[in-house]
């Protein structure tokens, strides 16, 4: 498979710190959320990609990235690809590395900013549909490194040509909804997971080698300790999908 990073969606102390345990080397940060500590919360990760966030202050944002070393992206219109460039455009001129995304109609929205724009690398936002989506990202030229924007669905997909993608599913099993188990069934963890128990210790022993690296006791899945919790998503599924995919030392490294 084509060598492709995921960057971990984390908006606060507590979230960077669990990905900093659990050896990620790719983040994503919204100004939005974290402000300034941005700065803070980059240190530790080999890359980390930068997003305003939706209805953020674009003055704001522009004022902060013009200092910004990592990637980041461009204040996005999704509505309108004129308003988006013009976005794009402005934003440029406090950082001139900043990310394009393209929105609706993929080759469209390109074609609007390509004759200005010198960088390798475009953001894909929103698709004029999603059913026409992956269509779309194939049809796009070759000469760019493609960042999918919430388009983790996306990574198992070997005829998709995405260098990156980001993705915040990582925190189902602290926010107490199904976590997915690689090549196994979703499950609740934790308190709501107590009737289940014997499906949760079915999923540790087949990814014991992934929980012991993030020094996870199984039985704290059950009982619900917040750390175990925090940490179970990335044991039970990105780190053996990312192994079966081959694309676990651009990800990880522990």
């Amino acid at each position: 498979m084509k060598s492709m990073k995921l960057y971990f969606n984390a908006n606060s102390k507590a979230q960077v710190s669990t990905l900093r345990k659990a050896g990620i080397r790719n983040i994503m940060l919204t100004f939005k959320f974290v402000g300034e500590k941005a700065n803070k919360y980059a240190n530790g990760f080999d890359n980390v990609l930068l997003g305003p966030g939706f209805g953020s202050d674009k003055d704001k944002y522009h004022e902060f990235i013009e200092d910004w070393e990592h990637e980041v992206l461009q204040y996005d219109d999704a509505d309108n690809p004129v308003t988006n460039y013009t976005n794009w455009k402005e934003g440029s001129d406090f950082n001139k590395k900043l990310i394009p995304i393209i929105h609706g109609n993929y080759i469209q929205s390109l074609s609007i900013i390509k004759p200005n724009y010198n960088g390798d690398r475009i953001a894909i936002g929103k698709s004029v549909s999603r059913s026409s989506e992956e269509s779309q990202i194939r049809q796009l030229p070759n000469n760019y490194s493609y960042h999918g924007l919430a388009k983790g669905r996306l990574i198992k997909d070997k005829n998709i040509s995405l260098d990156s993608t980001d993705s915040s599913a990582w925190t189902s099993g602290i926010r107490g909804r199904k976590t997915d188990v690689w090549k196994g069934q979703s499950l609740l963890l934790g308190e709501k997971g107590r009737t289940n128990t014997s499906t949760i210790q079915l999923a540790c022993q087949k990814n014991l080698i992934y929980l012991s690296k993030l020094g996870i006791d199984p039985k704290n899945l059950i009982s619900g300790d917040k750390s175990s919790l925090s940490l179970a998503p990335i044991a039970l599924y990105y780190m053996p999908m990312f192994n079966d995919l081959g694309i676990y030392d651009e990800n990880f490294k522990i």
